[in-house]
């Protein structure tokens, strides 16, 4: 009976490149601004839900042009929120203001975070189930798989990955740096699952690692791929 050995130098950076054909994801929400009015806050994030730009803009008297040259930038990615119709609810604030085909695009892509969770929970468990299979082929005596981190329970994914209590400039800013922050904590435990798994020389034959779930990049390549001219 053999031991299987780990191969602590498999690591590699698997986000230093975008996945080809994913431009990334935006967060709009409307909140109160520096001046307790409504205001609507825009993020732009990479396909990593890293920030790329933000703007904050009050909803009376709201400046059309500059709201149609950010919109501009938020089209062909997906609009992420706790749940999808969360998602794309501030679009019915906007919409009698933009043109009707940049909203009917936006209100098609749409990512809710619980559902990368969910992705992510679904590949752990197949990569169980595949390093079950090779220890009964085998006979190898192997280590259970372990994650860095434990993935939130089902319904626990918003409790479990909201930042703590920070400042933002105003209400509206801080909901939407709240969304950014927990895409970017929840592609995080994607890439310790996929880290995890390819540290395991049996389970490379799954595929290479991948940046980001499959469904979730399908859906984002999709965004861009339905980019308007």
């Amino acid at each position: 009976m053999t031991v299987a050995a780990h191969d602590g130098d498999a690591d590699q950076d698997i986000t230093s490149h975008y996945p080809p054909g994913v431009r990334g994801h935006a967060v709009i929400v409307i909140d109160a601004g520096k001046d307790g009015e409504d205001a609507l806050a825009v993020w732009t994030l990479s396909p990593f839900g890293e920030p790329i730009g933000a703007w904050v803009l009050p909803l009376a008297d709201l400046d059309e042009s500059r709201l149609l040259e950010i919109m501009t930038m938020v089209r062909g990615r997906c609009l992420v929120g706790w749940t999808e119709e969360s998602a794309v609810a501030a679009l019915g604030k906007i919409e009698a203001v933009l043109p009707p085909e940049i909203v009917a695009r936006l209100r098609t892509t749409r990512l809710a975070i619980p559902g990368l969770i969910a992705e992510a929970r679904e590949h752990r468990a197949h990569y169980d189930e595949e390093l079950a299979r090779y220890k009964a082929a085998t006979g190898a005596k192997v280590a259970p798989l372990t994650w860095a981190r434990d993935l939130p329970a089902l319904g626990d994914e918003e409790a479990a990955l909201s930042p703590r209590p920070f400042y933002a400039a105003s209400p509206a800013a801080t909901a939407a740096l709240t969304v950014a922050k927990s895409l970017g904590q929840a592609i995080e435990l994607w890439q310790m699952t996929e880290e995890a798994r390819f540290r395991r020389p049996y389970l490379r034959g799954l595929g290479p690692q991948q940046p980001l779930p499959p469904g979730w990049t399908a859906r984002l390549r999709s965004a861009e791929s339905g980019l308007e001219g």
